[in-house]
């Protein structure tokens, strides 16, 4: 909804040991490896440079939702980034979208105030998916018809490749740090996948009246995560008192 969900896609909020396995301490190594690969790439590429002003808008929205996250069961956090991150996908070159990524987590950690290396994996999972959507994005574009039904799709494309890949990595990671299967860890249920395409869609609008007629109206074209953050913990508050689930205690 990023996320996740919402944005989901946080290893934020987990209560995790002083001394990780040897396994975790491998696959963060790993995770940053690609993510360091995965930059160098980029920056390769020679993208267009978004302007400093878009830059500002989109990056200080999306610190602002990425600052306040929603609690989660199974000790996750949920954040409603995820269309800033399509849009900073679509806009920004490789140095932006490398500085934006570092620049939402740098605005939580000053907040929330996690561990580092749970706050490291969070920007090497993030950046590392949003590296995939960029790169959906720019290759749906290419194949689809131009105009506003062609934007759309492509930006539907990113932020669902988006919140495929992020869940999957951390998916991993609670596996191996916790020992949490994928289907105890909560991250694939139906109802949040559900809930993360309802904040995904708002990504294409989004995009696209940006493209018109300019960032700035993702300051309008953002309202609706203001209500999708309660409906959100709503969904969750329900999960967490629903009977027969399992309960996993914390570390």
């Amino acid at each position: 909804m990023g996320q996740r969900v919402v944005e989901l896609g946080e290893l934020g909020g987990l209560s995790m040991p002083r001394t990780l396995a040897r396994g975790a301490v491998a696959y963060i190594a790993a995770i940053s490896l690609a993510s360091l690969l995965a930059a160098v790439a980029l920056f390769r590429a020679s993208l267009p440079a978004a302007d400093p002003i878009s830059f500002l808008v989109v990056a200080g929205l999306a610190a602002l939702a990425h600052a306040y996250p929603i609690q989660g069961f199974r000790h996750q956090a949920y954040q409603v980034t995820l269309p800033f991150i399509v849009l900073a996908s679509a806009s920004f070159n490789g140095l932006e979208l490398a500085g934006f990524i570092v620049l939402i987590h740098l605005t939580e950690q000053l907040r929330v105030r996690r561990p580092l290396y749970i706050q490291w994996f969070n920007a090497c999972d993030y950046f590392l998916s949003a590296v995939l959507a960029l790169t959906l994005y720019h290759r749906a574009v290419t194949l689809l018809p131009a105009g506003a039904l062609g934007e759309l799709t492509a930006a539907l494309a990113a932020a669902c490749s988006f919140i495929l890949l992020n869940r999957l990595l951390l998916a991993i990671a609670l596996w191996l740090a916790r020992g949490l299967s994928p289907v105890a860890s909560g991250l694939f249920q139906p109802e949040l996948f559900a809930a993360d395409l309802v904040i995904a869609w708002i990504a294409g609008p989004m995009l696209v009246l940006a493209l018109l007629a300019g960032t700035w109206t993702a300051l309008l074209t953002a309202g609706p995560l203001l209500l999708a953050r309660p409906a959100l913990s709503a969904l969750l508050r329900h999960h967490q008192g629903a009977p027969g689930r399992i309960q996993v205690p914390a570390a």
